[in-house]
């Protein structure tokens, strides 16, 4: 009797383009600046802490794989940005991710955006980087949990003026995290 995977059990560790495996299955790529969340996030998403997550930015070198039970896969790219590697280590990132893109292995990308810097540059590219390759984009403020009421007010203007539609969240508090559960499976049926 084949066993199932276990929802949150990790796949894959990828950390090099020619690793990364032929064929797989719909993966759902979350991406963004190192330290916006995405392990966090992906961790609430699951139900467990499968993704490893720290306060320093740069943990995650690699693609990880994660199983969903829902017929597709959570792929936990590095951070943009800011991350203690050199810069070698940084370009294989790049050249690892672009090649997962360009090969088709994400359906959908669940950009993270911290919301305190709506219009930062690396974001910005990130976007335009997405947008080239074809690949649809979820946009998701992180953090959602540390604005006053006032502050999200501003960001949800800010954000949807340079992003277009956001779902805001909190991996802390659980805030948004059924919109955007329920948007990622709109999104790929």
């Amino acid at each position: 009797m084949k066993k199932e995977p276990t929802r949150g059990g990790l796949i894959a560790a990828v950390h090099r383009p020619q690793d990364l495996p032929e064929r797989l299955r719909p993966a759902v790529a979350f991406v963004g600046r190192s330290n916006v969340g995405k392990s966090s996030l992906l961790n609430r998403l699951l139900g467990t802490r499968a993704a490893r997550s720290s306060k320093t930015p740069g943990k995650t070198r690699g693609i990880y794989f994660y199983e969903t039970n829902e017929g597709h896969q959570f792929a936990d790219l590095p951070g943009t940005g800011f991350a203690r590697a050199s810069r070698e280590e940084r370009g294989g990132w790049a050249e690892l991710g672009q090649r997962f893109f360009c090969d088709g292995g994400a359906v959908l990308a669940v950009h993270l955006i911290d919301p305190r810097v709506p219009d930062s540059p690396i974001d910005l590219e990130t976007r335009d980087g997405l947008s080239d390759l074809g690949v649809p984009r979820l946009v998701v403020a992180t953090k959602w949990d540390r604005l006053s009421a006032a502050e999200r007010a501003v960001a949800r203007r800010q954000l949807a003026a340079i992003h277009g539609e956001i779902i805001p969240v909190s991996a802390k508090t659980g805030e948004g995290i059924e919109t955007l559960r329920r948007e990622i499976r709109r999104r790929l049926i």
